[in-house]
């Protein structure tokens, strides 16, 4: 076996010469400025360097895609949970339509588009630009949405595109309810103390009240959202009060600069039925007089 022989002093010799070299080139970058440093550096990251930061790029989009891929997984888990649940809900409704003599109900659909924040005006961070083939069908104002909740408003459309606001920007509102149903009111932006965006929801009845962690929802009201729709979570009770109602400072479900998709509402094309007041009164009675007429029976 060859063995090498280190210790010889032209090896000696050789190293030393390597470690002077070294010093004197890291003393000599320390009395560079920014621009100096700059142009040595940048060769070397676009030579030497290149494979390494290329490897280092790579995996950091390979991590992004794998924290995606979670979250998407989640969101579908999510969604599967409150489809069974809206299933149910709409079956029992159509049962109980059904028994009344009323018609079906229609609730419209969903279109997909794909969202930029920030347009047409660069860095007005209040407003977004939508882009579908399908939004051109759309009657606006009309809501948008996302899985995790409520993004804001679709104002106007021209062919395949549409300009909305956020729920941050000043003219936001929107008729919000709790989800047991037991308390209504009017949300709005708000600026909190640390300047972070906030919501506060106000007219809420005096005799009503909003505990904390209090989910709130759409109610439908005003034909601009569909109820239903996640718009956030009560923190506290706002300090302000007017009159004989309450104010909450609540938490939003989405925070519109994580938003690259959502979906715009889409009412109903076909007009419903107008139904006479007195036709769901004389159904319920009709309901009631066959129970007691069965009740009598017994």
């Amino acid at each position: 076996m060859r063995h090498f022989d280190v210790g010889r002093p032209e090896n000696q010799r050789r190293d030393l010469v390597i470690v002077t070299v070294l010093l004197i080139s890291s003393w000599s970058l320390t009395g560079l400025d920014s621009s100096q440093i700059l142009g040595i550096t940048r060769p070397i990251r676009g030579t030497v360097l290149a494979p390494f930061l290329a490897a280092d790029a790579g995996y950091e989009r390979r991590a992004a895609l794998a924290r995606r891929t979670t979250q998407l997984e989640a969101e579908r888990d999510s969604l599967y949970v409150r489809l069974q649940t809206a299933t149910d809900l709409e079956r029992e409704n159509r049962d109980l339509r059904q028994q009344l003599g009323l018609p079906g109900r229609r609730t419209g659909g969903f279109v997909v588009a794909e969202l930029i924040p920030g347009r047409p005006s660069v860095g007005d961070s209040h407003t977004f630009l939508l882009r579908s083939p399908l939004l051109r069908e759309i009657e606006t104002p009309t809501g948008v949405s996302v899985p995790s909740g409520l993004v804001g408003v679709l104002r106007s459309t021209a062919g395949g595109t549409g300009l909305g606001e956020f729920w941050t920007h000043p003219d936001f509102r929107a008729s919000v309810r709790s989800a047991v149903g037991d308390a209504t009111g009017i949300v709005r932006s708000l600026t909190g103390p640390d300047g972070e965006s906030l919501m506060l929801v106000e007219g809420v009845p005096y005799q009503a009240r909003m505990a904390e962690g209090t989910l709130l929802e759409t109610a439908g009201l005003g034909g601009v959202f569909p109820s239903g729709i996640r718009v956030g979570t009560v923190i506290e009770e706002s300090a302000s009060r007017s009159g004989w109602s309450h104010s909450y400072l609540v938490e939003p479900a989405v925070r519109p600069g994580a938003v690259r998709a959502a979906t715009a509402w889409q009412r109903s094309a076909t007009e419903e039925s107008d139904i006479p007041p007195d036709t769901i009164d004389s159904a319920v009675s009709a309901e009631g007089a066959r129970e007691e007429g069965s009740g009598g029976g017994r």
